[in-house]
């Protein structure tokens, strides 16, 4: 009876050595991507979404991903005041900012400036042109050049001037064209109504 319980035992055993080295393969080639993804914090974005961002009161703007292949870095994004999306080597960040006074919104251009140099001392923020969105929101842009990036910022006043959002897409100097178009159209497609977005 021992003998019959130990040749039992030992079948059993053998079973384990493959059963270990299947699941550690099937970790390697099916699970590891799936961890990578857990710890990057990254989020696939399909074309079409449509984000909103602002605050859970009436100050809040829209903005639409208008083709494939962008990430939303869930861990420096807060929908409420911040997305940071990336494509093909262009970073984008869209944030709301809180204006006190409607007489704040004259001065965005210059506490731009003023911010990115905080990161950068070396910042350069190009002079202000006029900007109108695809639904019709105006705004201004410039070239920003941050931390060795190249790249655009604009900003759009909300209504009434309560608030603003700010957008700014860097990547490395002597990216392709066509790889920034799509960072364009994001921008572009920026409303301030549920209806155009």
């Amino acid at each position: 009876m021992t003998d019959a319980r130990t040749l039992a035992a030992s079948r059993r055993a053998r079973w384990w050595g493959p059963l270990a080295v299947i699941a550690v393969l099937a970790l390697l080639t099916g699970g590891w991507p799936l961890i990578d993804s857990w710890i990057s914090g990254d989020e696939r974005v399909r074309a079409g979404t449509v984000f909103r961002v602002g605050p859970d009161s009436d100050d809040y703007a829209w903005f639409r991903i208008g083709d494939d292949g962008w990430t939303l870095d869930r861990a420096a994004t807060t929908p409420s005041r911040q997305f940071v999306l990336r494509r093909e080597g262009v970073d984008l960040s869209i944030a709301y900012i809180s204006l006190a006074r409607a007489e704040d919104a004259d001065n965005l251009w210059t506490g731009l400036r003023d911010t990115v140099r905080v990161a950068d001392p070396h910042a350069r923020l190009g002079p202000p042109q006029s900007l109108i969105a695809d639904a019709g929101a105006a705004g201004v842009f410039g070239t920003l050049v941050q931390d060795g990036d190249t790249g655009r910022a604009a900003i759009f006043r909300g209504p009434q001037d309560a608030f603003a959002i700010r957008l700014i897409a860097l990547a490395a100097p002597g990216t392709p064209d066509p790889v920034w178009l799509p960072a364009r159209d994001v921008m572009r497609s920026l409303t301030f109504t549920e209806e155009a977005a």
